[in-house]
């Protein structure tokens, strides 16, 4: 007779990457071959939707504004990084402060049910002063940026996954100190499943 398989449904913010969270899945089914792993991509409001209607057990998303009624564990706090057109500021440049970026667009990276809860992000809490323009993808904002028409903002462990051969990622300042965004586990009940696998995210990240 075989095996009924469990399920373990993580839903995360496809714009945090998902190279630390495929890791993890590895070494979870290694463990726990009889459990089904299910990893749903979604929008940042969307994670959290997904776990509120029990769509999910576990929420991979970034700490903002939020009043939230899900426990929580910290995986990560990722620099901040503003990608811009390749030569704009000399080698060796690896940081500039975000007023420097005020007469250049940013691209937000948004579908356009997203646009709203991006903009919030960077406008309000990051307090960015360009002019904002919606970009559907990473891929579009890039070969926008690429051109010379403004920047777009990733994390850190974003930006390592894209090609920068006609970009420059730089870590972005807010009056000297480093933007960061805190990268969380959110869930509603802590099973032992949960955990165990929350634990093996905060190794990989």
């Amino acid at each position: 007779m075989k095996n009924k398989m469990t399920e373990l449904k993580i839903a995360y913010f496809d714009q945090l990457g998902r190279k630390e969270l495929d890791q993890a899945v590895q070494h979870f089914v290694l463990k726990h071959p009889n459990v089904d792993v299910k990893l749903l991509a979604t929008s940042h409001d969307g994670a959290f939707a997904k776990l509120n209607e029990d769509e999910a057990d576990i929420a991979i998303n970034d700490l903002r504004d939020e009043n939230l009624n899900f426990d929580e564990t910290e995986l990560t706090q990722a620099g901040v990084m503003a990608i811009l057109p390749k030569g704009m500021y000399p080698n060796g440049i690896q940081m500039i402060e975000k007023d420097e970026l005020n007469d250049m667009t940013c691209f937000i990276v948004a579908k356009p049910e997203e646009e709203v809860s991006e903009l919030h992000l960077f406008k309000d809490l990051y307090q960015i002063g360009s002019q904002f323009i919606a970009s559907n993808s990473v891929e579009e904002a890039a070969l926008l940026v690429a051109s010379g028409s403004g920047y777009f903002i990733l994390n850190e462990n974003t930006a390592r996954l894209i090609n920068t051969t006609d970009l420059q990622p730089l870590f972005l300042l807010d009056h000297g100190q480093l933007i960061k965004q805190k990268i969380m586990a959110f869930y509603k009940s802590n099973s032992a499943l949960s955990s165990e696998f929350i634990k093996l995210l905060q190794q990989e990240y």
